[in-house]
């Protein structure tokens, strides 16, 4: 292997705002000279990053002997000199670091505040921070948590050669940048020099949905990549990821790209499972329309085998579409149980870019690339109570895909069947269905139409309380939820009046929801006591931090699980993601990061 060596030095001399490369800097123990030596910050000193405000990555600077010049697209650059700044001591907090920092100019602050469209002021650590880390020993800057970062070109690879997306260096924020030939080289280094400076790896660094903000439109991935994909091999067991090693200089000193990397001591790796599998591309073998603009596409893997799946788990694909890669997740509606292909059911919807262009221009013949099978929610092999599978719209696929799995295992004893459509041509696969329950002496099946006609003399409306009556013995069974999010809703509050047991109930989401389609509603939330006004629009986390509520958090992408808190009362949507498990979820437990409130409620941590 080769010997690795600097390749990149970076400076973001305001914290998250675009970087700079050079090809000298002088290291000092707080950090890199120039490297976060300013922040944004609210009225009160909390931070201001591009966790919340991802548009901070297109904000450019370029040094200059007296100051520092800032761009943005749209608006004049701002200079700022350092001999016009107020330097009055102000509050500052990073994390849970209180410190005092300094004031620069009223049109720094304008000028941010404009980029924003919040107000904020631009502080300055001084030329010494006065942020003190028992941790380290001594003084840091405005990062995160450690003066600096290092990653290696080849751990950059490994992801993108993992990863459905191509990843760039700056998404990653790291101030030194290594050549070599050998993936995470750097979990394996305790000490190393590079020029005139030791430095020691201290910690893992562990990654937030900053990582996923796109460098070039400033906005986060709707795939959560890569997060995504370094939770299959990157992650430790409570689901934290980690790509990086953070650094303390030991000593201060020169370093310039091209310089070796002497390693002085080694550590062993830390060990992370490895669960990830290798993309696949998946041929359209038939297409089947199974209801008014209700198309399933059948697939086959262009080589090897269909991957393992459970009955209800959904196929993360990207495809090309109109010049542009994007990425969804299709529940599959086949059955583990009939080998040899994929299927995923897709439904017309209004201003649905994906939906839409599947049903119009994917065609038998044409091929896509998807990720393995995945999800929490699906159905455990030989369910031991009765069942209900209750969905609406295109929520009925994984219903579908359980039902097609009970039957051919014959384990169809008690299963009630509930789904609501408009019309009669908008039931699908009702003929399949129709056999099934001919075939299954256990199985009920019950369509409702919000919009019969006068022919129709099955239910009709929407799930209601005397639908749910119909289901025998409701509050035994074990019920598998899916379909818009308001039916959702007010299928938990009905099973639960029945008599449903929560832990009983499973309900499907996809991904983080950053806001919601629903009508504004007004909302009270409190949060350990304190009470502030909300909605139900956006994430607990977001609104928390808008009244001024503290909860602690990290990655704001559902991976870490550290604004962890408990829903004393009240109801949230909840998606499903890496870190919180069924057992928790039954607990009562949410991510303040990712559940958006539905009604009033109270949280404690």
């Amino acid at each position: 292997m080769s010997q690795s060596s600097l390749s990149q030095i970076n400076i973001f001399p305001v914290k998250s705002v675009g970087g700079i490369s050079l090809s000298t800097s002088w290291v000092e123990k707080q950090g890199l000279s120039f490297d976060r030596r300013f922040m944004l910050a609210l009225a009160d000193g909390a931070m201001v990053t591009a966790r919340k405000y991802p548009v901070m990555v297109k904000v450019q600077s370029s040094l200059l002997h007296d100051g520092i010049i800032f761009t943005f697209p749209g608006l004049e650059p701002l200079r700022v000199k350092y001999q016009q700044f107020k330097m009055q001591e102000t509050p500052a907090i990073v994390w849970k670091d209180n410190f005092t920092a300094y004031t620069t100019t009223d049109d720094a602050d304008d000028w941010f505040s404009q980029v924003l469209g919040q107000r904020v002021e631009l502080l300055f650590s001084g030329e010494q921070s006065n942020r003190v880390r028992e941790k380290i020993g001594h003084n840091v800057s405005f990062a995160d948590g450690y003066p600096l970062l290092v990653i290696s070109q080849a751990s950059l690879d490994e992801l993108n050669r993992r990863s459905p997306e191509e990843h760039s260096m700056d998404q990653f924020r790291t101030n030194l940048v290594v050549s070599g030939d050998e993936p995470f080289i750097e979990d394996s280094w305790k000490r190393i020099r590079i020029g005139d400076v030791e430095f020691e790896a201290v910690k893992a660094c562990e990654r937030c949905i900053l990582t996923t903000v796109d460098v070039e439109t400033a906005e986060f991935r709707p795939s959560k990549e890569p997060l995504n994909t370094m939770s299959s091999f990157r992650a430790n067991e409570r689901g934290g990821v980690f790509f990086g090693q953070n650094l303390v200089a030991k000593n201060e000193g020169m370093i310039r790209v091209g310089d070796q990397i002497e390693v002085l001591e080694t550590k062993d790796k830390e060990f992370y499972e490895d669960t990830w599998k290798a993309s696949l591309t998946l041929t359209c073998v038939e297409r089947e329309e199974v209801a008014r603009d209700f198309t399933t596409f059948w697939l086959e893997p262009a080589k090897g085998e269909v991957p393992n799946y459970q009955p209800g788990q959904h196929l993360p694909i990207e495809m090309n579409v109109n010049g542009s890669i994007v990425s969804r997740r299709y529940t599959l509606s086949s059955s583990p149980s009939r080998a040899g292909r994929l299927a995923i059911s897709v439904k017309r919807v209004d201003d649905g870019q994906v939906s839409n262009w599947l049903n119009d221009h994917f065609q038998v013949g044409d091929s896509l690339v998807a990720q393995n099978p995945d999800g929490a929610f699906f159905l455990e092999d030989n369910p031991t109570r009765p069942l209900l599978l209750l969905s609406a719209g295109s929520g009925i696929t994984p219903m579908l895909s359980m039902l097609r799995y009970l039957s051919d295992h014959n384990q169809v004893n008690d299963v009630v069947f509930y789904h609501q459509c408009t019309e009669e041509q908008d039931i699908p696969y009702r003929e399949e269905l129709e056999q099934l329950e001919a075939k299954h002496n256990g199985l009920k099946v019950m369509i409702s139409l919000t919009q019969p006609s006068g022919k129709w003399s099955g239910l009709s409306g929407r799930l209601s309380v005397s639908h749910v009556a119909k289901v025998e013995t409701v509050h035994h069974r074990q019920a598998f939820v899916c379909g818009p999010e308001g039916f959702m809703q007010d299928a938990k509050k009905l099973l639960i009046q029945f008599g449903l047991n929560p832990q009983h109930y499973h309900q499907e989401a996809f991904g983080v929801n950053q806001a919601s389609d629903e009508p504004v509603v007004a909302l009270q939330l409190s949060v350990n006591g304190y009470l502030f006004d909300g909605d139900n629009q956006s994430t607990l986390l977001e609104q928390a931090e808008a009244a001024g509520v503290a909860i602690a958090s990290s990655c704001r992408a559902g991976f870490c699980g550290a604004c962890k808190v408990t829903l004393e009362s009240g109801q949230v949507h909840q998606p499903d993601v890496p870190a919180l498990q069924e057992h928790e979820r039954n607990m009562g437990q949410v991510l303040a990061c990712c559940c958006i409130p539905q009604t009033d409620i109270e949280v404690v941590d």
